[in-house]
């Protein structure tokens, strides 16, 4: 099977169940409201009747945020605790339900299927997030080698001891590129290793880390090229989101009214790629394996 098939598998069968997909943009909507409704009563018994909410509107406003923050820091000290606390829900929630989306996407039944989401959730909700865990570790220290090769290359970011001006943009469009080309093999690995994981019932993590590495090594051609793919269609949303967002003027309400409908569609695709990577790996996955050598 090549990769284009298996995104194409990806794509039909997280339309297929995408009943999952509903649930989850309900459930990132409803907590993102659990986080704006306070921060909007603030704005409103502050700010609401002023002017400076027609400029904040209109995008990015360091000077209103660092003056709002001075004046009411009282008031939105909680609200951001509040939003960190409903973040770490949110991943943990994501976490439970990872379970149920890779069953189902192994079993197939017809349709969505509540026993199967909801059991294999539950049943597997420990695993996957020790081993969350773990790649959240392994990803930190990737990163900090990444981050001390930068800063050491570039003298320690004093402007003073470089030779060069451009030696820090210079560094980092060398060194960020070879950096997402790295992490991306870590985070393949971290879904191939979800997917055997919940596909053989292993009870350890390391009964799955090693023949997810296997199988990535030994296929790595269409592992990599999938993943790079799946890759590719979320920078094209973000892109897609980006250019669009810096076109909407928010001179109206009807400005503010589609930048909210325009912002719910970029939810729902960006958690329709997160199933239809999934489904692609659980695709590829259970094709080199029945495939006869």
């Amino acid at each position: 099977m090549t990769v284009l098939k298996a995104l194409q598998q990806g794509f039909k069968q997280t339309w297929q169940y995408k009943s999952i997909i509903l649930f989850l943009y309900c459930l990132t909507l409803l907590l993102a409201v659990f986080v704006a409704y306070p921060f909007k009563s603030l704005l409103e018994s502050t700010v609401g009747h002023s002017m400076m909410i027609a400029d904040l509107v209109k995008g990015f406003d360091y000077t209103f945020l660092n003056d709002f923050k001075n004046a009411y820091g009282a008031g939105l000290f909680p609200i951001i605790d509040q939003s960190i606390a409903v973040l770490g829900l949110y991943l943990l929630l994501f976490i439970f339900v990872t379970g149920g989306i890779i069953s189902t996407f192994l079993q197939r039944p017809t349709r969505y299927n509540r026993s199967i989401f909801w059991g294999q959730s539950a049943a597997f909700f420990w695993r996957l997030l020790r081993l969350t865990i773990y790649f959240l570790v392994l990803h930190s220290v990737i990163l900090g080698i990444f981050l001390f090769v930068f800063y050491t290359s570039s003298n320690g970011l004093l402007p003073f001891s470089l030779e060069n001006e451009g030696t820090i943009a210079f560094n980092f469009k060398f060194i960020a590129p070879i950096y997402l080309i790295v992490g991306a093999f870590f985070f393949m690995w971290q879904d191939y290793t979800k997917v055997i994981l919940v596909e053989q019932n292993k009870k350890w993590i390391f009964q799955a880390l090693v023949p997810a590495f296997r199988f990535i090594v030994q296929n790595f051609r269409k592992t990599y090229g999938l993943y790079l793919l799946n890759l590719l269609l979320w920078f094209v949303v973000v892109f897609i989101n980006y250019k669009i967002s810096t076109t909407i003027s928010f001179q109206t309400g009807s400005d503010i009214l589609l930048s909210f409908l325009y912002s719910q569609i970029f939810v729902l695709a960006r958690l329709s790629l997160k199933l239809i990577n999934i489904s692609s790996i659980v695709t590829l996955n259970n094709e080199v394996l029945t495939k006869p050598h």
